[in-house]
């Protein structure tokens, strides 16, 4: 089924402007290319709201199913990226969560009319 896991996060306010655009282009050019080779990982995108790119910033992994993002946490080119992705953000403020995709097969299964 589905699943859409969401990360929300602030870079942390000690940050520099010039350590800012380096998470950035870690993000974009290491991280984001890592994820998506990951079985079962559709796609991988950041949203960023109010912040100039600081803050009010979401990733978007879009998922065949949920075990994706176990493998995602196993996978060894992650793994090794991960410390380095964390230390850049405000661990206080951040959040996850993850989506199902509803879907009609979904719907019957969860119904008791079949």
């Amino acid at each position: 089924m589905a699943t859409l896991y969401t990360r929300t996060f602030n870079f942390k306010d000690s940050l520099s402007d010039a350590e800012v655009l380096a998470a950035w282009k870690f993000s974009m050019e290491e991280v984001l290319p890592a994820i998506q080779k990951v079985s079962g990982v559709r796609a991988v995108k950041f949203y960023s709201g109010a912040g100039a790119l600081r803050a009010d910033i979401t990733a978007l992994i879009e998922m065949d199913d949920a075990a994706a993002y176990e493998r995602l946490l196993l996978d060894g080119q992650v793994r090794k990226l991960l410390g380095r992705l964390y230390g850049y953000w405000d661990l206080k403020t951040a959040g996850q969560s993850f989506r199902r995709e509803v879907t009609p097969e979904l719907i019957r299964a969860l119904s008791s009319t079949g």
